[in-house]
């Protein structure tokens, strides 16, 4: 299992609303440069009415609202409701800046609402991202943008240590879906009949001060659904298993962020 894959929307949407409290809480940033790079690449012009899908905690939301500025308007919707709880707390110094339950996979807002529509590290979650991806392309003004990050090459320690919990998992999960995001060309087809699409690759460097956090981290994002199938009774084992992986303290993880932004033709 790796950060993008889902076992559906249920319980995608039930593991971050367990994980809402600590999501991007323990100290280390991981999510929050991704959102800047994302906000950067789409050119977010002060006044603009932006649409932020799946918002989260609001790693893309803020830095759009400080791009769109008091003139603008950003909504944010995400279907976990102790995430949008706590962002739209968080968000309430902003009055440009709404935060609301909505569905990432079906935004219900009428025709181009938006000029730019954002989607953070959300696509791969969605059950049919081609529907997703018409429903944004409607909501957009002629010429307007869309910009979505997915994750392109995640560091090797990552790898072992998704390797290393899964053998504490019960065997026979059932099959993850495929990422139909894992790669360039596959974006780029999921597009067709967008202008202007162009995919850029960020690095992504998470300093981590002990194992301590990394432990605690884990549970904080999409992992957790995998560290939510291991036994409580081996869950100190997995633990010890996963910190002997680890190499001495301070060390981090080195993660490519895909951001592809795309332009519905105008006229």
């Amino acid at each position: 299992m790796d950060m993008s894959a889902s076992d559906g929307k249920p319980s995608v949407v039930g593991v971050f609303d367990r994980s809402a409290a600590n999501y991007e809480q323990v100290g280390v940033e991981f999510f929050a440069p991704m959102g800047r790079a994302l906000v950067e690449r789409a050119a977010i012009a002060e006044g603009a009415r932006v649409l932020d899908v799946g918002c989260g905690r609001g790693h893309v939301l803020f830095p759009a609202a400080e791009a769109a500025g008091p003139s603008g308007s950003v909504v944010g919707t995400d279907l976990a409701e102790g995430m949008v709880a706590l962002t739209a707390s968080a968000a309430a110094h902003l009055p440009w800046v709404t935060v609301a339950v909505g569905d990432a996979g079906a935004p219900d807002f009428p025709d181009g609402s938006f000029d730019t529509v954002l989607a953070g590290l959300v696509i791969f979650f969605l059950p049919a991202p081609e529907e997703a991806l018409a429903a944004y392309h409607r909501l957009l003004r002629p010429g307007g943008l869309l910009a979505l990050s997915t994750f392109g090459a995640q560091d090797p320690l990552f790898g072992t240590v998704v390797k290393t919990l899964s053998a504490f998992a019960p065997a026979g999960e059932g099959e993850r879906p495929v990422d139909r995001f894992g790669d360039p060309a596959s974006i780029t087809a999921l597009l067709a009949g967008w202008a202007d699409v162009e995919i850029t690759e960020h690095l992504v460097e998470t300093r981590f001060p002990g194992r301590p956090v990394f432990w605690d981290w884990l549970w904080t994002h999409g992992l957790r659904a995998l560290m939510e199938e291991i036994p409580e009774s081996r869950l100190e084992e997995a633990r010890a298993a996963v910190h002997a992986e680890l190499p001495e303290a301070p060390f981090s993880l080195r993660t490519t962020l895909r951001v592809t932004t795309a332009r519905k033709v105008s006229g």
